[in-house]
């Protein structure tokens, strides 16, 4: 009986009939193949569930960092027995989660990764806050979450000009960001370490990139059952203007109000409800406690 491989594609995705087409001519010879779109908000879960339920035995993500986070999200939450590989073909705005992976927008090589199936186990962060009706939520993200700056500016990208690329509307969501957001007095205690100041910003790295390939976390790895933790104080404008070539090139930001630590866990308190992005989605509000499980997911590289 030939493999079964599902592929979770998000339905706005540019050129999808063209990429449908290829899927089906590149996997159909050594599998059966299957797939699902998605319709809304969502609905990748819905539908990664759906093909768990099937007997999928591997698990493709055909979008951004959104769509891969609800397919690791949904796989997690099933408590299957069984291990199935998760392959991405990046096909969103960001695509910052397959940097740390080495991950391009190539059938062939997934094609390849499928067939040999030795996948790369990673690690994944949970994390406990609440929704916006101040209910107790669970969740994992798989690159990288943060709190302040970065969820506004998440939710600033869903009402940006069309006309912008992806990176253009990523610095112009920062950019409005810094000007409206105000920087927040947060608690964030750990085993080893702990700090109280307010920050615009605070990420828990599990990858090195977010923003659209800004490298906010370069000594984070996907594998060590740890956190990168990045601190921004106070900051504006200006800071961000001169210390972005830096962010893109992978280097640590020399500054005063920057602080990089590292965790395994952590809990964090704030005065007032503090927008949490996860994966590039805003998801909720703080208080919050975040877990790294060592190891977690396997994807296909």
């Amino acid at each position: 009986m030939r493999p079964i491989v599902t592929f979770i594609v998000h339905g706005q995705i540019s050129r999808k009939s063209k990429l449908l087409r290829l899927i089906n001519e590149t996997f159909a010879g050594d599998f059966v193949v299957k797939v699902k779109q998605t319709t809304e908000f969502h609905h990748a879960d819905l539908l990664t569930t759906k093909a768990l339920e099937e007997g999928t035995d591997f698990l493709i993500a055909v979008g951004g960092d959104g769509t891969v986070h609800e397919v690791v999200n949904a796989y997690l939450s099933f408590g299957l027995l069984k291990e199935v590989p998760i392959g991405i073909i990046p096909h969103g705005r960001g695509n910052d989660f397959v940097k740390s992976l080495g991950i391009h927008q190539n059938l062939k090589s997934l094609l390849n990764a499928v067939q040999k199936n030795q996948p790369k186990s990673i690690d994944v962060g949970w994390m406990m806050f609440s929704d916006s009706d101040r209910n107790i939520i669970n969740r994992y993200f798989v690159n990288i979450s943060d709190i302040g700056l970065g969820g506004l500016a998440v939710q600033m990208i869903k009402n940006r000009p069309k006309f912008l690329s992806p990176n253009i509307s990523y610095a112009w969501a920062i950019f409005k960001s810094l000007i409206f957001y105000k920087s927040q007095n947060v608690k964030i205690i750990t085993h080893d370490w702990s700090y109280e100041g307010n920050v615009m910003s605070l990420c828990m790295a599990n990858g090195k990139y977010f923003g659209s390939g800004l490298c906010i976390a370069p000594e984070a790895e996907l594998d060590d059952g740890i956190a990168e933790i990045v601190i921004i104080g106070n900051v504006g404008i200006w800071d961000y203007l001169t210390k972005i070539s830096q962010l893109k090139s992978g280097k640590k930001i020399i500054h005063p109000k920057v602080f990089y630590g590292k965790a395994k866990k952590c809990s964090i308190e704030s005065q007032v409800p503090i927008p949490i992005d996860m994966d590039g989605e805003f998801v909720g509000y703080t208080p919050l406690k975040m877990e790294m499980l060592q190891k977690k997911v396997k994807i296909l590289i």
